[in-house]
């Protein structure tokens, strides 16, 4: 009997739905609601990653279950964080800026029920192309329309300097070129502000200099209550190799040894200090602790769960 209703339940001539379900997940920490938003995914390969030897690296990938040549579906995260009636959202997707694997971020914010007009602050990690692309609609309009934009000083002097971006060719031309488009509308409205790593970036949120995949790379550092919350963009690209070896770096770091020693900082402080970790390339959704050992740190991810 019980072979026969398989069989029958088998059998149907609808077609069947091969889509992955909404790319959001939800968690309560402390009075923070963090909403993970998948924007997508991009290939982080073997040969990209630097600093050991690249059987190593391989070898790291397959006792991960990965293809030894690299993750090519390396998750691309942006996160919401609800505190105090305020909406901020930590970096923004790709927009259209990196073609259609990416670009997924207001599909999901609509699939959470989540208006970006609601947003009233926008924090970027940084200025590359997944992080920063997705403040611009396709129609060159502003995605956050009520929404302020903050950098880091030295990110945006670095991105948006014309002399540079007039001589910067290939994927550098695209960063910087991606960067001018996406913050165009806010700057035109003055909704776009820089800040020094001194001070808060608004009240309850610090950044944290993590300086070396990008100039003005930051980290953000949100605490409300017993709960901490450490959002720390691209410290990470491949979670397997980097989190075992903390030294290996990645082709799209601007200064190698300066982000070396930004993760290890940010290491350093997630585990020591057991804070949450909102991380951009993590396996989705990108929320979790970091476990420090002698020699390497290993990820516990947040479970699924319902929303307290």
């Amino acid at each position: 009997m019980l072979w026969t209703m398989t069989t029958q339940m088998n059998v149907t001539t609808d077609t069947p739905c091969r889509e992955q379900a909404p790319g959001f997940h939800r968690v309560r920490i402390g009075e923070l609601l963090v909403t993970a938003l998948y924007d997508g995914f991009v290939p982080v390969l073997a040969g990209d990653l630097h600093g050991e030897r690249p059987a190593r690296i391989s070898r790291l990938l397959t006792e991960a279950f990965l293809d030894p040549d690299g993750d090519r579906h390396t998750p691309v995260i942006a996160f919401l964080v609800e505190r105090n009636g305020q909406r901020i959202l930590i970096d923004a997707g790709s927009g259209e800026s990196l073609g259609s694997n990416t670009g997924h971020l207001s599909r999901n914010l609509a699939a959470a029920q989540i208006d970006p007009a609601d947003i009233s602050h926008v924090l970027l990690t940084h200025l590359h192309p997944d992080h920063a692309g997705g403040l611009m609609s396709g129609n060159g309009q502003a995605m956050f329309s009520r929404a302020t934009v903050h950098v880091a000083a030295a990110e945006a002097d670095y991105w948006l300097d014309p002399r540079r971006s007039a001589a910067a060719t290939g994927m550098q031309r695209l960063m910087h070129e991606t960067a001018s488009r996406a913050l165009a509308p806010y700057r035109a409205t003055d909704r776009f502000a820089t800040f020094r790593h001194v001070d808060d970036v608004i009240p309850g949120v610090r950044a944290v200099d993590l300086a070396g995949h990008s100039p003005g790379h930051t980290g953000y550092v949100i605490r409300e209550g017993d709960a901490t919350v450490l959002f720390w963009g691209d410290t990470v690209h491949s979670h397997t190799v980097q989190l075992r070896r903390p030294s290996v770096t990645f082709s799209a770091d601007g200064d190698e040894h300066a982000a070396i020693t930004s993760r290890r900082k940010a290491f350093d402080l997630a585990s020591a200090h057991r804070w949450w970790v909102g991380a951009a390339h993590m396996p989705f959704p990108g929320l979790g602790h970091l476990r420090r050992y002698a020699r390497r740190y290993a990820w516990v991810p947040v479970p699924y769960a319902p929303v307290e």
